[in-house]
């Protein structure tokens, strides 16, 4: 992070009346709040708290989608991911004494300044990646296999680096026996076969290879 922060220290001339009202109200100036928040989003407790939600919804994300559809409740659990972070940003720039709005403002000003360096890049993916729905997907992905155990008296998986899901699938509407339906798990790929015997809402188990 102090990289990011000798960089913010460049752009702050360019906030000067923002920097300058702060500062005279006794909060710390824009650029030393961006280290502060980086900071409290790697305190701990904070940590833990969001450590603590992602694993309670562990079981929501183990679940297969068929034809590019995502369940809406992804959609809820992502919100309250995000105000997580929001919450702790907000109260972290409020203990600095610094005004959130004006802290917005500065941070717009450096953005049209050094939208495009690498270190304005790096800070802003550091403060901003759990803003990113497709992020989070991949940390609740990434907690489902790291929860992952084998079943018992299953085989060993052909790799390493593959382990075994087994999953539940509804078989949906349009298909049949010897059909291939093509289902997304944990953002990967896989096609399956509707074995015989096995038709539209019924509920069949595949195991599925998962690359790790």
């Amino acid at each position: 992070s102090s990289c990011c922060c000798r960089f913010c220290a460049r752009g702050a001339p360019r906030c000067k009346k923002e920097t300058s009202r702060a500062m005279a109200e006794g909060a710390l100036p824009p650029n030393e709040v961006c280290t502060k928040i980086i900071e409290a989003f790697q305190e701990p407790s904070f940590v833990s708290q969001v450590e603590t939600f992602v694993n309670c919804n562990i079981n929501e994300f183990a679940k297969v989608n068929i034809d590019g559809s995502q369940p809406l409740d992804w959609t809820y659990e992502f919100r309250k991911y995000k105000n997580l972070y929001e919450a702790r940003m907000q109260n972290t720039i409020s203990e600095c004494g610094c005004d959130v709005t004006e802290f917005m403002t500065y941070m717009e000003t450096c953005n049209a300044h050094f939208g495009q360096t690498d270190n304005w890049k790096q800070l802003l993916e550091m403060l901003t990646a759990s803003q990113d729905y497709d992020n989070f997907l991949q940390v609740m992905f990434a907690a489902v296999k790291d929860n992952w155990e084998p079943e018992p008296e299953a085989p060993p998986p052909p790799q390493a680096n593959v382990q075994i899901h087994p999953v539940d699938i509804a078989i949906p509407e349009g298909y049949s026996p010897g059909m291939v339906m093509n289902v997304d798990y944990l953002g990967q790929q896989h096609p399956v076969m509707i074995p015989e015997g096995c038709g539209p809402g019924m509920t069949i188990r595949a195991q599925l290879q998962v690359q790790v």
